[in-house]
């Protein structure tokens, strides 16, 4: 069982790099038009994303990313049977951690799944939920979380601060750009974007960043692929849905800008 898995895992991490059609793609013939179908195919999807998430989000929280050592155990935590396990205020820290861990990358999902498909049903090109589903579980929970590893890699590695700054830098633009354009007199806590010398990113510093572009191609064209195979839209329609996906943060950045502006949003 144990081989069967790990040479699911390596056959699923080399479609990804190298085939990432193949491993988008979803496999319609063995859907059925039964409830029951339907149900099986989703609990797999479900599992598919579970077992993806914890292999993500595990090893970031055991490396200590998210951890409050300052967070003690709450009594009822304490005194319940988890304490038996191990010392009830490192185990709760742990659990925390991985919860929010998870979190991030579940709420990315949730607005990727509800946009994508939103996109494709008002373009008239959804052949099902199912299929979205297949396209967003497979390419979260393998190339954002990829984008999600190396963000979290650059806010914890002292040796790559100024890659890290050029990032968050990139971030506060973004934020600024639609502030400015709202004319709002909003500003981050970090102040506005800062002058960062590029030639002071060490080299771990540029493996990281060329990691997180290439992720992010990865992640787009595997949308874009989703909805070319998997719904069988035409070019230009695919490319519509990407931008209603990529249309997401900014329509939160001018959310929060609205919100914070006027108040009663």
């Amino acid at each position: 069982m144990s081989r069967r898995i790990t040479t699911g895992i390596v056959r699923e991490l080399y479609q990804a790099i190298f085939r990432p059609s193949d491993f988008v793609q979803a496999r319609t013939s063995s859907y059925t038009q039964s409830r029951v179908g339907t149900l099986v195919e989703v609990n797999r999807l479900v599992v598919v994303y579970i077992v993806n998430l914890l292999m993500y989000a595990i090893p970031l929280t055991l490396a200590g990313v998210g951890i409050q050592k300052s967070q003690p155990a709450p009594e009822w935590f304490a005194n319940s049977v988890f304490a038996l396990l191990a010392e009830p205020t490192p185990l709760w820290q742990f659990w925390t951690a991985l919860i929010e861990n998870c979190s991030f990358i579940t709420v990315a999902l949730i607005i990727t799944l509800v946009n994508y498909h939103a996109a494709v049903a008002l373009l008239l090109s959804s052949r099902g939920i199912l299929q979205t589903m297949h396209t967003v579980v497979y390419t979260t929970s393998a190339y954002l979380a990829a984008i999600f590893t190396l963000v979290m890699h650059l806010s914890t590695s002292p040796s790559i601060q100024v890659a890290d700054d050029l990032v968050i830098n990139v971030q506060k633009a973004f934020f600024y750009f639609f502030i400015d354009t709202l004319g709002s007199n909003l500003e981050l806590p970090q102040g506005r974007p800062e002058q960062i010398l590029i030639e002071n990113v060490t080299q771990e510093g540029q493996l990281v960043i060329a990691g997180l572009v290439i992720s992010l191609l990865y992640y787009l064209y595997s949308l874009y692929l989703g909805a070319r195979l998997n719904h069988g839209t035409s070019r230009a329609t695919a490319l519509l849905v990407i931008g209603a996906v990529g249309a997401a943060p900014a329509l939160y950045v001018v959310g929060i800008i609205l919100a914070n502006t006027y108040g009663a949003i």
